[in-house]
């Protein structure tokens, strides 16, 4: 046997053997100049989406010293060899802008949504890809806002629309309330009594706007007010949004709200996991998502609590339409049974659901799983592996079933020379034919200090995501 044979014989063997993670390619490194002369950066990747065969991701610039001269911009990629460029940015310049100033400093919501009916109630089927984010001076008063960004997919062009501008503080009553209008995510929603299709916004303090789609024009016609709450501002931001058996569901703080359809609709607080001593600013409960009810029929929902800076970030599942509780796991669990580091110890606060749990198919099980990202504080005498205090690398969960958990680490342990990760905060399968399979990671986590092209986009093939991930 000759020696090249020998050595590719060698390669083979090693790459097949259980925990090898050479499988993981990055495939965004921020800081760099696309073919059309635009500069690709940011400090993290908020949202990964495929629409319509291509990958679109949503980036920021908090903690970024290029926030300013950039703000957050949607990149695209064509293809899976090819380089990410940038396909809307938020500047005045990339808008075009005249009445201000206007900064986007993070990509708050980047999803590809479907409507099948509009205004009218008349059947379509129209595909949007849809952006959304907290707008800074967007006119001469440097007023805040929220800017919608919906896709022309036959032009490439953005059509850009401002909803519930102002100023950061508004009087009811006499009394004077800061708000926030920062979206967060948003959700396509069947009203089964009008039947018509809305579109719902998590639009910050301010409450959820709601939407349909004008076959005439071409547009989502929003709202002028917020549909919840009426009276005055929420205290807290809104998280999540998400449908389960047939309703419509909210999180804000440590309580579900439930929609109640009709032409004059209301809304229900569904479900209370604590309404004291929740930090708000941490999230409460986050990555609202919907999964199979495993005890009876129909659906679950699923969420990450996290109440404070130190919590272990419970998995909860709320089972029906009863909502019957139930804990599944914890990430600071996850981060302990399979961390690739066994010498770090003193695992306190984990922070994760920063999007919905992301359903993926077993191909060994041919079984539905779900992925979670999250980053986890550890204490240890390494220091080289902790990024402020959290772990250097990207810690995701595997849910297997709602009894058998798994994880993985994006691009296996952190060792020195690795990309910096911290928080895999987003993901989504490839639509490309040629890598079926693949899984997309992307991320990091600012934690208030400088980050500076830090974001990152990482990809695998689901075997090495699934079961190999971690060595």
């Amino acid at each position: 046997m000759n020696l090249n044979r020998s050595i590719v014989i060698i390669l083979l063997i090693i790459a097949a053997a259980p925990g090898w993670a050479t499988s993981w390619k990055q495939s965004y490194k921020s800081g760099y100049t696309d073919k059309n002369g635009h500069f690709c950066g940011g400090s993290e990747i908020m949202h990964i989406v495929a629409h319509k065969g291509k990958l679109y991701a949503f980036n920021g610039y908090w903690k970024d010293r290029n926030f300013g001269k950039y703000s957050a911009q949607v990149l695209r990629l064509d293809s899976p060899e090819g380089q990410w460029q940038v396909d809307l940015d938020t500047n005045k310049n990339g808008l075009g802008y005249t009445a201000g100033n206007i900064r986007h400093m993070k990509g708050n919501i980047l999803k590809s949504v479907t409507f099948t009916t509009d205004t009218n109630g008349k059947k379509i089927n129209v595909n949007l890809l849809v952006a959304a984010s907290w707008a800074w001076d967007v006119n001469d008063k440097r007023d805040q806002g929220t800017s919608i960004f919906v896709r022309d997919d036959k032009s490439g062009k953005w059509n850009h629309t401002i909803i519930q501008a102002g100023s950061s503080h508004i009087t009811i009553g006499g009394k004077k309330h800061k708000v926030r209008r920062v979206p967060r995510d948003i959700e396509i929603y069947h009203d089964r009594v009008t039947e018509t299709d809305r579109i719902f916004l998590l639009g910050g303090d301010t409450g959820i706007f709601s939407g349909t789609y004008n076959s005439t024009t071409g547009e989502i016609e929003w709202g002028p007010k917020p549909e919840h709450p009426k009276d005055k501002p929420f205290n807290a931001r809104p998280l999540g949004i998400t449908e389960a058996n047939g309703r419509l569901y909210f999180s804000i703080g440590g309580m579900i709200f439930m929609r109640k359809n009709g032409p004059k609709p209301s809304w229900q607080l569904a479900h209370t996991q604590s309404s004291k001593g929740v930090n708000t600013e941490m999230g409460g409960i986050r990555g609202l998502s919907t999964v199979p009810n495993p005890n009876g029929p129909g659906d679950s929902l699923i969420f990450v609590w996290t109440a404070r800076g130190r919590s272990p970030g419970e998995i909860i599942r709320l089972d029906g339409p009863e909502l019957k509780p139930a804990k599944e796991s914890s990430l600071r669990t996850l981060y302990n049974t399979f961390s690739p580091h066994k010498e770090s110890t003193h695992h306190s606060g984990a922070l994760g659901g920063y999007n919905r749990f992301l359903p993926v198919n077993d191909p060994r099980t041919g079984k539905t799983v779900h992925l979670v990202g999250f980053q986890q504080t550890i204490g240890t005498d390494n220091a080289s592996l902790k990024q402020g205090h959290y772990y250097k690398g990207g810690m995701y969960g595997i849910r297997i079933n709602h009894t058998t958990y798994s994880g993985g680490c994006i691009n296996g342990k952190w060792e020195k020379g690795k990309p910096v990760l911290v928080a895999p905060r987003a993901y989504a399968v490839s639509p490309f034919p040629e890598e079926k399979g693949t899984i997309y990671f992307g991320g990091y986590d600012s934690n208030f200090m400088e980050a500076t092209g830090m974001a990152w986009i990482f990809k695998a093939d689901i075997e090495t995501v699934l079961y190999r991930s971690s060595q």
